[in-house]
C-alpha cells in the first residue's frame, strides 16, 4: 500500500509502498478516506521528534484522520463495513490507573505510544487496522468535517480542564456573575479556530489574537460567528489591557504565554496547548513580576495535551452545532484539499494563510475540494 514514511531524527518525508498492516485478533480493517495536516506532522518531518515503532525502520506520518470501516472481525457489533470512524490517537502504557481505563491523556508513566508520532505507525497511509474501542463512528452527513475531529477533540479538552480550574470560584448564591464569561484565543490556527467556535457556542465573549489584519479568512470566520478579531503584530498592547477569564493558548510560541499571563484576570486560567521548540536560548524574564502576578491575582496555568474518547464524541456534537448555527464554519476551516502524494512537499513547506490543508487517500467522502 502506499504511505508516507519518515525515518526519525533524520528529516524529510517521502512517500513509499510498504507492506500493508496484517489482520490481529479483534482488529477492524480501516481504508483511510482523508488526512489533516498539522505542525506536528510538519515537525516530525523535519526531524524535530518522532519515534518508529520497535523494530521499524521507518513511521507512518499522521495522526488526524477519517477512514471507512472495510472489515470487521467476527461478533463485532458496533461497527460495520462501509461506516465513518476516526481514529484516536494515543495508547496507553499499560501499567497506570488512568491508562487503565482509557484516560491515557492522562498517562502517569509517559510509556505510551501515539500513532503517527511516537512508536504507532500513523494513517498517512491506504489503510490501517484498529481495535474498535480506538474507532469513533462518524454520521454519514459530518463526512465533510470529520477530518477535524482529531484536533477539535484536543480543544475540547483544554477547555474542559480550563473550566474545571474556573468553577473553583463557583457558586456564589443570590450573586449570578455580571455579564458573559471572556475568553481570548491566541493564535488562528485550526486548533485555534476550533477553540473560538467551541467557545462561542459556550456562550463566551471571545477575542481571537494573531499577528495578521482583518484581509484573511480566519479573522472573517472569527468576526462572522460573533467573536473579535485583533492583530497583535505590535504586541499585546493592542489589547489596551483588557483582562480575561479564560485564555487557550494555541501558537506554540516561547514567549507568549508568559505575556499572557499578564492578560488573566482574577481568578482566571490560562491554558497551554501549543508546543514550543525546545533548544532555544533563555528569553528575558521578570520571574518576581510573574509569579507575584499569579499568585496574587489567584491566576492559573494548566498544560494540556491528547483527549479522551469522551472528547472526540464531545467534539462530534460541536461540529454539529457549528454547521447548524453557523453553515459553513467547520468545512470552511479546510482551505485545501491537496492527493496523498503531495505529503512530503505539503509538509515542508506550509502554504501561506492556509488554516487546515487536508490530503484525500481514497474516494472522498466529503465534498469536492473548495
Amino acid at each position: 500500500m502506499r504511505a508516507v514514511v519518515v525515518e526519525p531524527p533524520s528529516p524529510g518525508a517521502s512517500v513509499r509502498d510498504v507492506p500493508a498492516p496484517p489482520d490481529v485478533p479483534g482488529g477492524v480493517r480501516v481504508s483511510v478516506v482523508e488526512c489533516g495536516v498539522c505542525g506536528t506532522d510538519r515537525d516530525i518531518a523535519g526531524g524535530k521528534y518522532g519515534r518508529a515503532p520497535a523494530g521499524a525502520p521507518y513511521l507512518i506520518l499522521g495522526h488526524e484522520n477519517l477512514g471507512r470501516v472495510a472489515k470487521v472481525p467476527a461478533g463485532e457489533r458496533t461497527l460495520a463495513p462501509g461506516d465513518l470512524v476516526v481514529a484516536t490517537v494515543r495508547r496507553g502504557c499499560g501499567r497506570c490507573r488512568f491508562c487503565a481505563v482509557d484516560r491515557s491523556d492522562f498517562c502517569e508513566t509517559g510509556l505510551y505510544t501515539e500513532r503517527g508520532i511516537l512508536g504507532a505507525p500513523g494513517y498517512w497511509a491506504d489503510e490501517y487496522v484498529e481495535r474498535p474501542e480506538y474507532l469513533v463512528p462518524v454520521p454519514t452527513g459530518q463526512a465533510g468535517t470529520a477530518v477535524l475531529l482529531e484536533p477539535l477533540s484536543v480543544v475540547e479538552k483544554a477547555i474542559a480542564q480550563g473550566e474545571a480550574v474556573l468553577r473553583r470560584k463557583e457558586p456564589t448564591p443570590g450573586h449570578p456573575a455580571t455579564g458573559p464569561a471572556s475568553a481570548l484565543v491566541a493564535g488562528t490556527g485550526a486548533v485555534g479556530m476550533l477553540a473560538v467556535l467551541a467557545l462561542r457556542t459556550r456562550g463566551y465573549a471571545v477575542t481571537a489574537v494573531d499577528r495578521h489584519g482583518d484581509a484573511t479568512a480566519a479573522a472573517a470566520l472569527v468576526q462572522r460567528v460573533g467573536a473579535e478579531h485583533v492583530d497583535v503584530a505590535a504586541g499585546l498592547a493592542s489589547l489596551d489591557g483588557r483582562e480575561f477569564d479564560l485564555i487557550v493558548e494555541a501558537a506554540g510560541s516561547t514567549a507568549l504565554p508568559f505575556a499572557l499571563v499578564d492578560r488573566l484576570g482574577r481568578n482566571g486560567v490560562l491554558v497551554l496547548t501549543g508546543i514550543p521548540p525546545s533548544g532555544l536560548p533563555p528569553a528575558p524574564l521578570a520571574e518576581g513580576d510573574l509569579l507575584r502576578e499569579v499568585v496574587l491575582g489567584n491566576r492559573a496555568i494548566v498544560g494540556s495535551v491528547n483527549a479522551s474518547r469522551d472528547d472526540f464524541e464531545a467534539g462530534l456534537r460541536d461540529l454539529a452545532t457549528f454547521e447548524a448555527r453557523w453553515p459553513g464554519s467547520a468545512s470552511g476551516l479546510i482551505t485545501e484539499r491537496r492527493p496523498l502524494e503531495e505529503a512530503p512537499a505539503i509538509v515542508a513547506d506550509r502554504a501561506p494563510g492556509s488554516i487546515k490543508t487536508v490530503l484525500t487517500v481514497a474516494a472522498s467522502a466529503s465534498p469536492p475540494a473548495r
